[in-house]
């Protein structure tokens, strides 16, 4: 008990001499007895194993003015801030009691209203370090920005949200440079709304600001990891996050700028936005960003689901972010009992746009999907559009072997049976509406589908793709099933038998340019490629092994070349040299093109 006193006044003049513009550091020791089981898919980007000691004996902090240290259960000295000034001051306070220093309401001041909840009250920095068994909970005007600096912190707490965040105009938390800091929300898991409680083991009603070069460390058994109704944004540090339920959720949106982040969840989704209203300059929120750093999610559910759009961009200083995503029993933290019913890599309401960056997903459903047709408070419908343009995206999406009507998949599912939800096949990369591929390199090891769409356009890039389905399928939709081919490179694998075509359009196939290679069965029910309406080519190269009905136009010829035989093969198209593999052998090779091939 003497030491927990000692702490807790330890903690309260740190954040107190913060608060009033004071240059503090702190040091305390800290632990964590919780033991990290590693994902059977990676290791997180973050530290499994941070421990530290319980903070006891001597705790010191230093100041402009000297330093204050307490060994003993002695009456602390109180520090404020004078608002009416233009300058700060400090001020001790030497004859009051400790019960009275505690309860203090000068500005930027640290307030003990029960034993173990410290309240935040006015804009300042507020610097923490040690162990608090309580709650840190920030009540600020609304136009105050408050900055929590953790140094070496332990903070459990399970009876609301360790850190809470009921009134602010932001907050910024910060993980100082070479510490380890760890917050537990030890409440039991969420199984009905109860009033007053925060959603997260840190939870904000404002702008969440969650930075820093040191390392913080979540444990979140309640519901979510950080949520806040607000923006979210994420730079610098090194973060892991477990929680029950989503690791991390922004309501309005999420940023992540920098930093090497583990988004875990045990029983729902990653990472997640909600809100699609309107903000004050027009913008529909609820986008999902990523332009830097490295982001590794483990998520039961959705590795990310967004409520509007999905972005992978570099950075303003060039630097391009890394994504690798596990869903369902992918991923090794999946609780055996999981019952969630979507098990998407990522998943959006509108646009999902990958600019840059590599990403790489390993998923029980859909890798990229993009929902048509949701309504939006600007009186738009969500277009249902996966966007291309460059980086790296490469993808192994789960699907039973021969599976055409269904299977068992999610937790308990691996291997394609005995899992808890019914699905009709798992896509690499499935657009409601548009799938849109002008550059960046596309690999699909495995899926039920390849890539589907009702509209697929593919105008640069190199795309290859491994499907136990149709490998390109665009079906019917909001319009005409098409699929336009003027550039890039496509190469795609299905099996030489059964119900598979390499290319499949439920309307017309064009090509103008680019080159295409596709596999597939020998007959005209399944084929390399097939159209409902026509398979047309004006312009570059289509090499087909197995069957395929093509109508050729403009200077396009057709060459007699043996490449169906499995095994390697070296094909030269207007002086460059392509190598690809074949894993099985086919019926026959033809070729189409507008430019010499030969082999």
């Amino acid at each position: 008990m003497k030491k927990m006193i000692i702490t807790i006044l330890a903690l309260i003049l740190t954040l107190a001499l913060a608060a009033c513009g004071i240059t503090n550091s702190g040091t305390g020791t800290f632990t964590d007895s919780t033991v990290y089981t590693a994902s059977e898919a990676a290791e997180p980007a973050v530290d499994q194993n941070i421990t530290a000691e319980e903070a006891t004996g001597s705790f010191s902090i230093k100041t402009e003015d000297g330093s204050f240290s307490t060994s003993d259960e002695e009456t602390l000295t109180d520090a404020y801030t004078d608002t009416t000034r233009d300058k700060t001051t400090a001020k001790e306070e030497t004859a009051e009691t400790e019960k009275e220093s505690e309860n203090k309401t000068d500005a930027n001041t640290l307030i003990d209203n029960s034993s173990d909840v410290y309240k935040i009250t006015s804009a300042g920095t507020y610097v923490l370090s040690g162990l608090l068994e309580g709650q840190i909970l920030v009540d600020a005007g609304e136009d105050d920005e408050v900055v929590i600096e953790l140094t070496g912190a332990t903070i459990n707490y399970g009876a609301d949200s360790p850190i809470k965040i009921i009134s602010a105009k932001k907050v910024e938390i910060s993980a100082k440079k070479d510490t380890e800091n760890v917050i537990n929300d030890t409440r039991a898991a969420k199984t009905t709304d109860v009033e007053n409680q925060g959603e997260g083991a840190i939870y904000a009603v404002c702008d969440l600001e969650i930075k820093g070069s040191g390392t913080l460390v979540i444990n979140a058994s309640y519901n979510n990891g950080i949520h806040t109704t607000k923006d979210m944004t994420i730079q610098n540090l090194s973060l892991k996050v477990t929680a029950y339920n989503n690791a991390l959720k922004g309501n309005d949106s999420i940023t992540v700028l920098s930093g090497s982040i583990a988004a875990i969840s045990t029983n729902g989704d990653g990472v997640k936005t909600e809100n699609t209203n309107v903000n004050k300059n027009g913008v529909t929120r609820g986008d999902i960003l990523i332009s830097g750093g490295t982001v590794t999610v483990y998520a039961a559910g959705d590795g990310f689901q967004s409520a509007h759009n999905f972005e992978m961009t570099a950075g303003e200083d060039g630097t391009t972010p890394t994504v690798t995503v596990y869903t369902g029993s992918y991923s090794g933290y999946t609780a055996s009992n999981a019952s969630t019913t979507s098990y998407k890599g990522v998943k959006v309401q509108n646009e999902l746009n990958i600019n840059d960056g590599t990403i790489t997903l390993q998923t029980y459903d859909d890798g990229l999907h993009a929902d048509y047709g949701t309504s939006f408070d600007d009186g738009t419908k969500g277009k249902g559009t996966v966007n291309i343009t460059g980086g790296t995206v490469n993808m192994s999406v789960y699907a039973p072997e021969n599976k055409t009507a269904g299977g068992r998949m999610g937790p308990g599912g691996r291997g394609g049976w005995g899992g808890q939800m019914t699905v009709s096949g798992a896509d690499a990369i499935h657009a409601d509406n548009m799938l849109n591929i002008s550059g960046g390199t596309v690999n699909i090891d495995s899926a039920y589908e390849g890539l589907e769409a009702n509209v697929i356009n593919i105008s640069g890039g190199k795309t290859t793709v491994m499907a136990n389905d149709d490998g390109v399928n665009a079906t019917k939709g909001n319009s005409a099933a098409q699929i336009i081919v003027s550039g890039g490179y496509l190469d795609v694998t299905v099996s030489p038998n059964g119900d598979t075509d390499g290319i499949d359009s439920n309307g017309s196939y064009t090509q103008t340019g680019g080159i295409v290679i596709t596999r597939g069965p020998g007959s005209q029910n399944a084929a390399a490629i097939d159209a409902d309406s026509s398979v047309k080519i004006s312009g570059g190269t289509l090499i087909i092994l197995g069957y395929g009905r093509v109508s050729a136009a403009g200077s396009v010829k057709t060459y007699s070349l043996s490449l169906h035989s499995a095994g390697s093969h070296t094909v030269k198209i207007s002086g460059t040299l392509y190598t690809f593999t074949n894993a099985n052998s086919y019926k026959n090779t033809i070729c189409y093109s507008d430019t010499a091939v030969s082999n």
